[in-house]
């Protein structure tokens, strides 16, 4: 069952943006269709020339993603190992010398559905998790993990946002030199670019349950802006937020970042989330997160928990009395 009412200690209010530019271009793909790009609908900051537009063929509208050309390589592999995949959104035509991806169109996200009509179904949540939950599977079943982007893409209900995926060769976690994806969504390791597994597409996934489920403020940032005006680093923030709510700072979460300037924030960001629930214990997600029920909060707790080597995996996921319980 959704919660039903957010915590006066979370002011922490919905924040978006969309670009709205007209362009003017036609352009072919492989299969040899026509399509005529419209309004951008999300542009790079980076370089505005990527990004995703709208775009019409016919009566059928489309929807272009414009990718550098790793992201575009990325996407054919991932096409060629998941074919005919229900549970994937792959693109269903392209552009080479484009490095443009063509998908159909859908008119919005999980999450913005979900902000758009607060009072969506509880059970119609609990179908769309379960198949977000049975994407996820797939792509791990064969070593890919998502990473976490900042929303999930509901197309008849199927996982999208491929970016940034990749393949984990032997199960190695990933290393990079910055964090990947939005930073509401990742898990602790994730926020670090250090030791990223399959776990940590089962936290942010664990993030998405308690957003649909109705705990979208206690997720939420209020202003991104303001906390880098302040010298704060939203990763900071963040890490601060998860640490009070889901447990301070385990050493499975430090061997597996393993960094000593990660480590060491790490550390101050748990200090400080153990003074704030000294002060404030309601913000355990052992005490918020009752309203959900006592098998939601159990599974819930179990993706979310900051040790990635002690998260429940997918199959565990799907496996959960949680399901059971949402469909009797």
């Amino acid at each position: 069952m959704p919660l039903n009412r957010l915590a006066s200690h979370t002011p922490f209010s919905r924040h978006a943006y969309r670009t709205s530019i007209r362009l003017a271009s036609t352009i072919m793909g492989k299969s040899g269709r026509v399509y005529v790009q419209g309004e951008a609908l999300q542009r790079r900051r980076e370089n505005p020339n990527f990004g995703v537009f709208k775009a019409e063929s016919g009566n059928e509208s489309f929807v272009f993603k414009r990718v550098p050309r790793p992201f575009y390589d990325l996407a054919l592999r991932l096409a060629a190992e998941f074919t005919g995949s229900r549970r994937l959104r792959m693109h269903i035509d392209c552009n080479p010398e484009e490095d443009l991806l063509v998908y159909p169109y859908f008119r919005g996200t999980l999450l913005g559905l979900i902000q758009e009509d607060p009072d969506f179904p509880p059970a119609e949540r609990q179908r769309i998790l379960r198949r977000v939950a049975e994407a996820i599977q797939e792509l791990h079943s064969k070593d890919w993990i998502h990473i976490e982007g900042n929303n999930k893409t509901v197309t008849d209900v199927a996982l999208g946002d491929f970016d940034t995926a990749f393949k984990s060769e032997g199960g190695e976690p990933r290393q990079t030199p910055h964090a990947i994806g939005n930073v509401m969504w990742r898990s602790p390791e994730g926020q670090t670019g250090r030791g990223v597994t399959k776990a940590s597409d089962v936290f942010s996934f664990g993030l998405v349950c308690i957003y649909a489920l109705g705990g979208g403020e206690f997720l939420l940032l209020n202003d991104y802006q303001k906390l880098v005006k302040h010298g704060i680093m939203p990763e900071m923030a963040i890490h601060v937020r998860h640490f009070s709510y889901f447990g301070l700072v385990p050493e499975g979460l430090l061997k597996q970042v393993n960094d000593e300037a990660w480590c060491k924030a790490l550390k101050g960001a748990s200090r400080i989330a153990e003074e704030t629930v000294r002060e404030q214990p309601e913000l355990r997600f052992e005490r918020w997160g009752e309203e959900l029920g006592s098998e939601a909060l159990n599974m819930i707790s179990g993706m979310t928990n900051p040790d990635p080597t002690a998260r429940i995996t997918i199959d565990q996921v799907l496996t959960h009395p949680w399901w059971h319980e949402a469909n009797t």
